[in-house]
């Protein structure tokens, strides 16, 4: 996916796609995504196996990214930067999986404008490269199922039994359905990234 507009991505799927940068997404302004997998996409030139996000805020709410790779040189699954001007991006992430990508999660453009990494907790990632809070989980294994169709319209990761994600989000951020359109629990825990387990 190309965009240089405003981009709010719900309960989508981006897969097994390959870019010179942004291997599943490159976006040039502001993305929202909630609700949605990102997964074996991969960049062949710089960063953002996953996501190339510049000159704009990038928000992940409820999402899983895996197995997403880069370049040896440039390996990380997001990259968020700024290229020129007084603007400051920001990531935020809430609620998401990131896991299984290639070497590490985030990466802050540094040769430029800093960019900000603001958690909101009750994340699971692989390493602590996207500035963690006591609320997430860093380095354990997420369990995750291969990519499958699992129900609803696109595919997802299904949380294994004992992933670490069940049961660990922020019920107060999570939205009201998983990817799959599957209703999130009320009166309990939902659980982390796109997948709601039974």
């Amino acid at each position: 996916i190309l965009n240089s507009g405003t981009l709010t991505i719900t309960n989508c799927a981006v897969t097994g796609n390959h870019a010179n940068g942004g291997g599943g997404i490159y976006n040039s302004s502001t993305l929202t995504m909630t609700g949605s997998t990102i997964s074996g996409n991969s960049s062949t030139g710089w960063h953002g196996g996953a996501i190339f996000q510049t000159d704009g805020n990038l928000t992940i709410n409820s999402s899983t990214l895996a197995n997403n790779s880069g370049p040896d040189w440039a390996p990380s699954a997001i990259f968020i930067g700024q290229f020129g001007g007084s603007f400051v991006p920001t990531l935020t992430l809430s609620n998401s999986i990131i896991t299984g990508n290639r070497w590490y999660a985030c990466q802050r453009f540094e040769s430029g404008t800093t960019a900000n990494v603001v958690s909101n907790g009750h994340n699971l990632v692989q390493d602590d490269t996207c500035v963690p809070v006591a609320g997430d989980q860093i380095g354990a294994d997420a369990k995750l199922g291969g990519l499958a169709g699992n129900g609803g319209p696109t595919q997802t990761h299904a949380l294994l039994a004992g992933s670490p994600a069940i049961d660990a989000a922020d019920d107060g951020s999570a939205p009201a359905t998983d990817q799959r359109g599957v209703a999130r629990p009320q009166g309990q825990h939902a659980d982390i990234g796109a997948y709601e387990a039974p």
